[in-house]
């Protein structure tokens, strides 16, 4: 729930590329703040795409009885490969989808496919295989492409309940800019999109000085984590003004404190609502410490790749 008035006047730092961050930009200039965007990472299709292309083939011959799909990059991801094959990226009538959350959903939607499974609460790979219960019920043959950096979440889920699963890597996660030739997204090229108002972009040279103007710090999974604190010689000693650090789901909460520091809040949905409601919430409980900022935000995140 909103906390009229509570994000005025503040400034949050945007850990994406410039398409991805606009409709966070807009809530959170509904709610009187500024959001600072720079992309740290990006992503590429592999520069060998023989696997990914043979498992593409078979499973629009209708080979698997599901397709899992973690994020909309693997979409993506897909997508590309089959205009480069001369085919049609569509889902086979037999071939049933489960996916981690509502942007990959719609992603798939738009492919004219329905969604069989998506996890009520925990919109994560943990999520996925704690509701599903077709896991519990029947062997199947699954397609699931991931990033390169993926977890092995779902391989162990799959394997432990005898699903044979064909996984494969879809695209890599990589420092910003992509390869121009292999960018799973044309923003990675040339100049980035215009921002709407109340958002402005930073390059990454410009993020360590930039900090001191900065209350919070948005990141949406664990190798955004990485890269950002690899950018501050001291992080412990960089984020000294108080900086709010709040994290999509638990995953990447988890990473923050690997490297020694505690989220702020973590997003009870992988949206851009959910990440100004974390945002206020650490807010809240700044001024009252009494108040469990845990209450108020309940992990939950796509997965990590994404």
């Amino acid at each position: 729930m909103s906390n009229p008035g509570v994000l005025a006047g503040r400034t949050a730092l945007l850990l994406r590329s410039a398409d991805r961050a606009a409709a966070t930009v807009k809530v959170l200039a509904a709610r009187g703040a500024r959001t600072a965007v720079c992309r740290l990472i990006d992503f590429e299709l592999p520069a060998d795409t023989a696997e990914l292309d043979a498992r593409l083939r078979r499973m629009l011959s209708g080979h698997y009885d599901w397709c899992v799909f973690t994020s909309v990059n693997t979409l993506t991801a897909l997508g590309a490969r089959a205009a480069a094959l001369g085919v049609e990226l569509r889902i086979p009538s037999g071939t049933r989808v489960a996916v981690v959350g509502e942007a990959t959903a719609q992603a798939v939607r738009a492919l004219g496919a329905h969604i069989d499974f998506m996890p009520a609460t925990d919109h994560s790979a943990r999520g996925m295989l704690a509701d599903w219960q077709d896991l519990r019920t029947s062997a199947a043959r699954v397609f699931a492409p991931q990033a390169d950096i993926a977890s092995a979440t779902l391989r162990d889920g799959f394997a432990a309940h005898g699903w044979d699963a064909d996984i494969v890597i879809a695209y890599n996660t990589v420092t910003a800019p992509a390869d121009p030739a292999r960018a799973l997204h044309a923003s990675g090229i040339g100049h980035p999109p215009a921002l709407p108002e109340g958002g402005y972009l930073l390059t990454v040279p410009e993020l360590p000085e930039a900090l001191a103007g900065i209350d919070a710090v948005m990141f949406s999974s664990p190798s955004t984590v990485d890269k950002f604190l690899a950018l501050l010689p001291d992080p412990a000693t960089r984020l000294t003004g108080g900086q709010a650090l709040i994290a999509i789901g638990d995953s990447t909460a988890k990473r923050l404190r690997e490297h020694g520091l505690e989220p702020s809040g973590i997003a009870a949905l992988p949206t851009p609502e959910g990440l100004a409601d974390a945002w206020e919430a650490a807010v809240v409980a700044t001024r009252h410490p009494a108040s469990t900022l845990a209450a108020s935000t309940h992990a939950a995140s796509t997965d990590p790749a994404t």
